[in-house]
């Protein structure tokens, strides 16, 4: 398939990817050149004890957004670089659940959590109780911390896994529920689902950093969602591709497979 074809069939995603790409790279220099704090304790980096714990706080912060932020960039990118090499698929969605509900998952979170950091909407929005603070404050004053350190974490893990998975599907990568090639090396060699796993443990690390029950209940309906999405796609490949069966009875759902397959 010629480039012209490839963006008369996906020239809306690639677009779509290529802005994304290009606004958070603008947004990352914008946000480096600005920060002359940071470049300060960079360049005292060997005497930061001098300026208290809290630079010590403030850089590691810092460091782990911009490193989140870059493995961002890098998912994009790749979804990106994905839509233009993919092959042709042998069997194109069909019908609202193929081709509406896996843009619903998609974008339901990526929406939401986008409104949430917003500092007018995260304002009306519901925060812990006072019990849960209070609960969180007796294991430790510093939970602030540790909470924002474990959502970064989990950020950051689940969006490595997610390009681990992604660098595996490339050329069968699809937003909708299309089949192109059964992918069944590297992480798809035990679970099926490998890329909605990474996109899962994202999606909590974001919640946490949300701040809000309102957060952990926009996970929860991605989980659904991301769930619901994947049956789909299996029963359009047990359709498509009679190795599919094999190939899911020797695989995990969304974990690897523990003893003999009894399918």
């Amino acid at each position: 398939m010629t480039f012209t074809a490839k963006l008369k069939r996906d020239g809306a995603p690639i677009a779509f990817f290529a802005l994304v790409v290009c606004t958070k790279i603008y947004s990352l220099w914008s946000y480096l050149s600005g920060d002359e704090r940071l470049w300060f304790f960079l360049r005292h980096i060997d005497t930061l004890d001098v300026y208290g714990p809290g630079a010590l706080y403030y850089l590691t912060n810092q460091l782990s957004y911009l490193l989140y932020f870059i493995t961002a960039i890098a998912f994009d990118a790749l979804v990106f670089y994905s839509f233009i090499v993919r092959n042709e698929a042998k069997s194109r969605p069909e019908g609202l659940l193929e081709n509406l509900f896996p843009l619903i998952t998609v974008f339901v979170p990526v929406i939401g959590f986008t409104l949430l950091f917003f500092p007018s909407m995260h304002a009306l929005l519901p925060g812990y109780s006072p019990e849960t603070l209070a609960w969180l404050s007796a294991i430790t004053p510093f939970y602030g911390f540790y909470l924002s350190l474990v959502g970064f974490v989990l950020g950051f893990i689940g969006a490595g896994a997610s390009i681990w998975a992604l660098s595996y599907l490339k050329r069968s990568f699809g937003l909708r529920a299309a089949v192109r090639t059964l992918v069944t090396e590297g992480p798809y060699k035990r679970i099926r689902h490998p890329l909605y796993v990474g996109e899962i443990i994202h999606i909590l690390g974001v919640a946490i950093l949300s701040g809000t029950p309102v957060g952990l209940w926009l996970f929860a309906v991605s989980v659904v969602l991301q769930v619901i999405r994947a049956k789909i796609e299996e029963r359009k490949f047990l359709r498509t591709l009679p190795e599919y069966a094999t190939y899911r009875a020797s695989t995990g759902f969304l974990w690897p497979k523990l003893g003999r397959s009894t399918s």
